[in-house]
């Protein structure tokens, strides 16, 4: 169910992943399977990739701000939408929707 409230960008309390900051980034890594296309051809960049988080913690509307590659654009939604619930964003003490921009690297060892 979209709901049609509105999505907020500045929150007095941005959302939270479960466990913080250090958990995300976790996940991420762990997550992250480097696409075998982007491999092959060495492709490496950073996708800038938004989403909302829900009143209820659910990720919605992911979408790509910026990507150096197609399949590193997949990817990032891919991991997006696997991603657990968070904790909702909060303004004066209502749970509010909240417009969240993640930075993903791509980066080959």
């Amino acid at each position: 169910a979209e709901d049609d409230s509105p999505v907020f960008t500045v929150v007095e309390q941005q959302p939270e992943f479960p466990g913080g900051e250090v958990a995300l980034w976790e996940f991420m890594k762990n997550s992250l399977h480097y696409p075998e296309d982007a491999l092959k051809t060495g492709t490496e960049g950073r996708v800038i990739i938004s989403f909302i988080v829900e009143k209820d913690g659910s990720i919605s509307s992911p979408v790509i701000e910026k990507s150096p590659h197609e399949s590193l654009s997949k990817e990032a939604i891919r991991i997006i939408n696997s991603m657990p619930k968070w904790k909702p964003g909060m303004q004066r003490g209502q749970v509010v929707r909240v417009k969240y921009v993640l930075p993903i690297s791509f980066r080959l060892n």
